[in-house]
């Protein structure tokens, strides 16, 4: 049972902090750059070092080259039809949203869009948080540390053109807050698959996916919006601090 309701609770942690980057847009009005490019890259950090340290190499052992070469690809290409069917995170500041020229419905329309965009994204990271947790628990909880701060600027994302648009702070909190819950739900029914059929090559090829998902996602969103915020150095000793962290997080729970 704690197979089950552990990575669920990690993912829905990691999850809710979508809300947290609504709170933030409700309380503060105003985001320091320099923060979320630091956050983004000490994110980037953890994910990067998990997903080939953790994911990939513990893969190598129960798979494949050619296995591992799948599953891996299979994980990525998801993430990137994703990201062309709909993108769901950019750069995006109360200054910009408050321009003469964008109307309320374009606004509404944005932050609706985006909303729906987290959500389809959101599974995917729960199938990473509960096959981690299920192959190793100490592997789950680092991968939910860093996913829940991968989140917090989507919910920047989603929760900016939400407020400028004249939307409730109880109506923004709630959307951000929803969007997260397609993490645990989808970390529920891989944690119950898992448990299930905790055969090798299931564990491996979920692992392998898991790797792939993660390498993307840091690729092509993290790295590359953290930059756009303009503090090129901030975001590299943001990244070196996610790798250190991660390792002596790994180091204390082994």
């Amino acid at each position: 049972m704690d197979q089950v309701l552990e990575p669920l609770l990690l993912s829905l942690i990691a999850g809710s902090s979508t809300a947290f980057g609504g709170l933030i847009v409700i309380s503060l009005r105003k985001i320091s750059n320099r923060v979320v490019s630091f956050s983004l890259g000490f994110a980037s950090g953890v994910m990067l070092l998990m997903a080939f340290l953790d994911l990939f190499l513990e893969a190598m052992g129960l798979l494949t080259h050619f296995e591992l070469t799948l599953a891996f690809s299979l994980g990525a290409i998801i993430m990137i039809a994703l990201d062309l069917t709909i993108p769901h995170i950019e750069r995006v500041t109360l200054r910009e949203r408050t321009r003469g020229e964008e109307k309320r419905s374009r606004l509404l329309r944005s932050g609706m869009l985006i909303a729906l965009g987290i959500t389809l994204h959101n599974f995917p990271e729960g199938i990473v948080v509960a096959t981690g947790y299920t192959y190793l628990p100490r592997l789950g909880f680092i991968i939910a540390v860093a996913i829940m701060m991968h989140n917090i600027p989507e919910g920047l994302a989603m929760a900016i053109p939400l407020r400028m648009a004249g939307a409730k702070s109880s109506r923004v909190v709630a959307l951000t807050l929803l969007s997260g819950l397609a993490e645990p739900i989808a970390a529920l029914v891989t944690a119950v698959a898992l448990s299930s059929v905790a055969s090798r090559i299931s564990i491996g090829y979920s692992l392998a996916f898991a790797g792939g998902v993660m390498t993307y996602i840091t690729a092509d969103e993290l790295i590359p919006v953290a930059h756009e915020y303009g503090y090129k150095h901030t975001v590299s000793t943001g990244l070196l601090f996610g790798i250190m962290f991660a390792l002596l997080v790994d180091t204390l729970l082994s």
